[in-house]
């Protein structure tokens, strides 16, 4: 029997004001209830590796170094190497075509 994998949404957000300060941030709307501890300890080590933390002042994960593109990258290489299907904000897929 094949496994359905974990769906994930990534909102990029703008989280860089106050006393914040976030290279990028996201908020994660997907239906994660359902997830398994295992899926969630994936998802949780996906974002540590990517230099992601949950701010939970914002209810934001969010990045406080590196490059903007390099961070949102790293994030989606991260989920997709760990088997997450990313259903919106994938920033891989925005080079540009021929």
């Amino acid at each position: 029997m094949l496994k359905t994998p974990p769906k994930i949404e990534l909102s990029w957000r703008d989280e860089n004001y106050g006393s914040v300060y976030a290279v990028t941030a996201f908020r994660n709307y997907a239906g994660t209830l359902d997830w398994s501890d295992r899926t969630h300890q994936r998802f949780r080590g996906c974002l540590k590796r990517a230099g992601f933390e949950f701010h939970y002042g914002r209810c934001s994960y969010i990045a406080t170094r590196g490059e903007r593109e390099d961070r949102q990258r790293a994030l989606c290489d991260e989920l997709a190497r760990a088997g997450f299907q990313i259903e919106r904000g994938d920033v891989r897929n925005l080079d540009p075509q021929p």
